[in-house]
């Protein structure tokens, strides 16, 4: 099937503050979606915008409709857009238009939707476990720290095809998305009104969550072959703090493939 992932980031828009952390979400989302566990996407079905102009995203969007497309947005944006290189926020570009033109799709937004502010949750940083099977690093009982990965340690992970496998974690991926209800995931990083926080170094923290559910589902020893965004966005929306960034997911109803395993 014919499969695109458009990754974007505007990081550094003119009058606004720059944001590191997006820079390295869209890392992030290269070297998880190129894994197995992301769905050994190849290169070709990838694209990574650097602060584009409104006109750049919009072509891109433009997926045949049979296609899965799957939408990542990192950096400044309001309630109901986000700001691009042409774009302030106040002024943004609408979240409704980075929806794609394919029948299936998942859109997934870490952008503020108001005024950003510091959480008064403790988010530190540190490396992923460097060999395969082991457990990220993460502390995710009420009052621990949770624990995030750089772009590069990220990037340094492999996941090991297991031997005698009939079915590629490609084609298990592939074969969930066409099992899977026509229409496009939303997922927003934060309600009205809230900030999405982030790490400089380690990205935005729905983002970082976001990937961690799967490296933590693929250690779990559950039996399940498939990991959704529902259950993604159910994992990061646990471990932060309601009050403060509480990330939203519609339609509840559908899911798609978020991480597999064979």
């Amino acid at each position: 099937m014919k499969r695109k992932a458009i990754l974007i980031e505007s990081s550094n828009v003119n009058g606004l503050d720059d944001l590191p952390g997006a820079r390295v979400d869209i890392e992030n989302w290269k070297s998880f979606l190129k894994s197995d566990l992301g769905g050994a996407w190849e290169d070709s079905e990838i694209v990574a915008l650097h602060k584009p102009v409104s006109q750049n995203v919009s072509d891109h969007l433009k997926v045949d409709s049979d296609s899965y497309c799957f939408v990542a947005f990192s950096g400044h944006g309001s309630d109901g857009s986000v700001a691009l290189n042409d774009h302030w926020v106040n002024d943004g570009y609408p979240i409704e238009s980075l929806k794609p033109k394919s029948n299936k799709g998942t859109v997934i937004i870490d952008s503020c939707r108001g005024v950003a502010g510091i959480m008064n949750f403790s988010f530190t940083k540190a490396a992923f476990a460097n060999e395969i099977g082991h457990a990220v690093a993460l502390n995710a009982q009420r009052g621990r720290d949770v624990v995030f990965a750089t772009s590069n340690e990220l990037s340094e992970r492999r996941i090991l095809i297991r031997s005698g496998s009939v079915i590629k974690p490609r084609e298990k991926w592939e074969e969930s998305v066409k099992a899977s209800s026509t229409g496009i995931v939303q997922m927003l990083a934060c309600a009205k009104g809230q900030g999405a926080e982030d790490d400089p170094d380690a990205g935005g923290y729905y983002t970082s969550l976001l990937l961690q559910s799967a490296d933590l589902w693929k250690t779990s020893g559950t039996s399940a072959s498939i990991h959704t965004t529902k259950d993604a966005h159910d994992y990061a929306a646990s471990k932060l703090p309601a009050q403060q960034q509480s990330p939203e997911y519609t339609p509840t109803w559908l899911t798609f493939p978020f991480a597999v395993k064979t």
